[in-house]
């Protein structure tokens, strides 16, 4: 028995589900739940998004037969923006992990995230956090406290430029001011300025890995009504 969600289903045949899961001890995987979309399935109303589960599963890689889920817990109650956001994070999880590599510290903060995302207010600070985080768990991480070219301490008083899969480099006509990186170091990010600028740095960092297909769940937000279409900011 292992603690996982879904991420995504897909309809199979005509009775069944391929669901991709994130689990605790297997990592991103994907299986076959047979039945599960007959009425009287149990399983019909717990495969979704954000709802936490217990599995068991049969098979070796590649795509398992699902032997057993049961809901551990209410499903996480998001709602709008946070609904969204929650489904940003799915797809980050799906296009930045590796198959079957399990990180417990990612799943825990995954996890985390989505256990936040239902109260929070204002979800950018969630999301850029949880960018970072899966950057650092998934070896991407970069300094925040150093120009990667010559090594020195970033200073206040300086300006910088961002490259992807790099970092910080002095630059005199920089798009980043050292005492700003510092501050978003240390997550002084509740100034809608300094969230703004991570957004900026997270996306460079991520886009390498992301690769040129959009995300799917930014384009959820297209055709919604003006509050809605307000959250594409959030991710």
């Amino acid at each position: 028995m292992e603690a996982a969600f879904v991420l995504h289903r897909w309809p199979y045949q005509e009775t069944s589900l391929i669901v991709e899961l994130y689990s605790r001890t297997q990592g991103r995987m994907r299986v076959v739940a047979k039945g599960a979309k007959r009425p009287k399935s149990p399983w019909r109303s717990i495969l979704q998004p954000f709802v936490p589960l217990t599995i068991e599963t049969r098979g070796r890689h590649d795509l398992q037969t699902l032997t057993h889920a049961e809901s551990s817990a209410g499903a996480l109650q998001l709602a709008g923006r946070q609904l969204y956001s929650g489904f940003y994070l799915n797809e980050l999880i799906q296009r930045l992990t590796t198959p079957y590599q399990a990180n417990d510290a990612l799943f825990d903060d995954y996890q985390e995230s989505l256990q936040l995302l239902q109260e929070a207010e204002h979800v950018e600070p969630l999301l850029r956090r949880f960018e970072w985080q899966l950057l650092q768990h998934s070896g991407h991480a970069f300094d925040w406290l150093h120009d990667a070219e010559s090594g020195a301490a970033i200073e206040p008083l300086k300006r910088y430029d961002f490259r992807a899969e790099y970092g910080f480099v002095e630059s005199l006509q920089g798009a980043f001011d050292g005492v700003d990186l510092l501050k978003i170091h240390d997550f002084e990010v509740s100034d809608e300025r300094l969230l703004r600028l991570m957004k900026h740095i997270m996306r460079a960092a991520l886009q390498p890995y992301l690769g040129s297909q959009p995300l799917r769940s930014r384009s959820l937000f297209q055709g919604q009504t003006k509050s809605v279409k307000d959250t594409t900011h959030d991710t």
